[in-house]
């Protein structure tokens, strides 16, 4: 004899593993999808591309002072020319 307990667990324990499958099927494809852009970004100017985005790092929380460098370097080749 089946009481409402069994068949509420019963059907629990199959929601679970049906959630269970869903969380791995989307962390399969969301990994499948980064090794793709990983493999993608391994192009002919990769090194280019890591070397702007290391002076993108360092240039962009000091964009104020990175212009005021860029200003007296501007005026600096005036004053020489």
């Amino acid at each position: 004899m089946s009481t409402p307990h069994d068949e509420a667990a019963s059907r629990l324990s199959d929601r679970q593993d049906a959630m269970s499958s869903d969380y791995v099927s989307s962390d399969f494809i969301a990994l499948a999808a980064h090794m793709n852009d990983c493999q993608r970004s391994r192009g002919r100017f990769f090194a280019l591309r890591a070397a702007l985005e290391s002076l993108h790092a360092t240039a962009s929380p000091r964009i104020v002072t990175t212009g005021a460098v860029f200003v007296c370097c501007g005026v600096a080749l005036l004053i020489v020319v």
